[in-house]
């Protein structure tokens, strides 16, 4: 009886590999018979699942996000407003192994999309995703009161985008000095400043 093979897994496995190559070697130094190896199959056997390097490169980008989008919506659930915001930007943070991994991945790319209009596109996907997400969560901050009613949730969107990006460079690259604890409570007192002085803190 021929062996059933799960397609969708091997993707996934593939993609895993892909990101513990990247993090170690960067994105420039990653090859076919790199990701092979370090998934365990022969490179005929990635060319099963993926027409080439690229495609196997905007898969993995593409599932760093859709993995954060999975923890935070796992996160959100019943969530509004600062709550909300604060359990969403907790799930990005490079705050454990599996988050800073997905964090460095997600570096590793930036430079790349300078030179390649499609993984341009999709850095751009991501970020308006990204600033809805924040902006949504903003928005129903100033319905409930929680922060001043001028609060304009587009620009803090942005600020608060800016803010998360800039903490989780410094924390894969200084993580000696930017600790999980300082991390959070920099990304949680930017939050508690937005409050209004009546509402009670987070």
């Amino acid at each position: 009886m021929p062996k059933i093979v799960d397609r969708q897994a091997r993707r996934e496995q593939v993609v895993e590999a892909t990101w513990r190559l990247v993090a170690r070697v960067g994105l420039d130094r990653v090859s076919i018979r790199d990701i092979a190896a370090e998934a365990g199959y022969s490179t005929g056997v990635i060319g099963h699942y993926f027409r080439d390097k690229d495609e196997i490169l905007r898969t993995a980008l593409r599932q760093v996000w859709d993995r954060e989008r999975q923890r935070i919506t796992a996160r959100t659930e019943g969530m509004s407003g600062l709550a909300a915001l604060e359990a969403v930007v907790g799930s990005v943070l490079p705050v454990g192994e599996e988050q800073t991994l997905e964090m460095t991945v997600w570096l590793n790319f930036w430079s790349r999309a300078f030179g390649d209009g499609d993984l341009a596109a999709e850095q751009r996907r991501y970020y308006g995703e990204w600033r809805a997400l924040l902006r949504r969560h903003l928005e129903e901050a100033v319905h409930a009161g929680e922060v001043p009613a001028d609060l304009r949730p587009d620009d803090e969107a942005r600020r608060l985008a800016a803010l998360v990006d800039g903490l989780s460079i410094q924390a894969v690259f200084e993580p000696e000095r930017l600790t999980r604890r300082r991390l959070v409570q920099l990304a949680t007192g930017y939050l508690a400043a937005l409050r209004s002085p009546a509402s009670p803190s987070l």
